[in-house]
């Protein structure tokens, strides 16, 4: 093998390995494995996802610019706390971009579109029955994505997967901190959507959805209010910080 080619193995090694380990700790500080405030070990990462510290290093950066960590001088990574502004801002661009998505989904679907949303549906509540809410959540991504698809708007996931990382934050949160949270209301919710889909009623379809989107925001309220530590800065971080707004790009 030519140095040219072995330089470009190691190359897309070393991507992938980037890629694994931000891939891992996004996903803890999703589901609040590693939870705000926290502060990550480059050492401890590198032990635990078995690649070398340039990945993790990478890694970091991604998810510094994804506001979910911040690099401090001295003091090292730290998960961002959770961001109630942000929550907002993130909660009004996906219920803005969702609610058109059902409306013109409902001018477009087919007899054989709904049918294939019901069986997506009844699947959900195979899941929700079994308590699998981790095989639910993963159910509801695809719904929400074949929607978007049905609407004739597919690329339009990507942005709504750009700030609804800061939603599902808040989801792992008030799922694992606060009360227990029904799923078989969402699995109905997500049928009589279909309903109106099927009916082709635009307006209906998009009050539906906005309703479904919005049902985060008192549960968001109520963890603010059981774990306030969750919402600052630990104590010894430097001055007032502010994360970019998800508007400034």
């Amino acid at each position: 093998m030519t140095s040219s080619a072995l330089a470009l193995v190691r190359q897309e090694d070393a991507g992938s390995a980037a890629e694994r380990a931000y891939r891992l700790v996004r996903r803890a500080i999703l589901d609040l494995t590693f939870p705000p405030g926290s502060t990550l070990s480059e050492a401890a990462l590198v032990e635990q996802i078995g690649v070398s510290r340039t990945p993790v290093r990478q890694a970091l950066q991604r998810l510094e610019h994804e506001q979910l960590v911040k690099v401090f001088p001295q003091r090292g990574t730290i998960v961002a706390p959770l961001d109630m502004a942000g929550f907002r801002e993130a909660l009004f661009t996906r219920v803005a971009l969702e609610a058109a998505v059902a409306a013109e989904a409902a001018r477009r679907v087919t007899t054989a579109d709904c049918q294939e949303l019901d069986r997506q549906v009844r699947e959900q509540q195979r899941v929700v029955d079994e308590g699998d809410d981790e095989g639910f959540f993963r159910l509801n991504e695809i719904f929400h994505r074949r929607v978007m698809a049905l609407a004739g708007v597919p690329n339009v996931w990507a942005v709504v997967e750009s700030v609804k990382v800061h939603l599902d934050r808040f989801r792992a949160g008030h799922l694992a901190l606060t009360e227990p949270y029904p799923l078989d209301p969402v699995v109905n919710e997500h049928a009589v959507l279909v309903e109106a889909l099927a009916r082709g009623d635009s307006a209906s379809a998009a009050a539906l959805m906005r309703e479904h989107v919005e049902k985060i925001v008192p549960r968001a309220q109520l963890l603010s209010d059981r774990r306030p530590e969750f919402f600052s800065w630990p104590p010894g971080v430097v001055g007032p910080v502010r994360l970019r707004s998800i508007t400034e790009r």
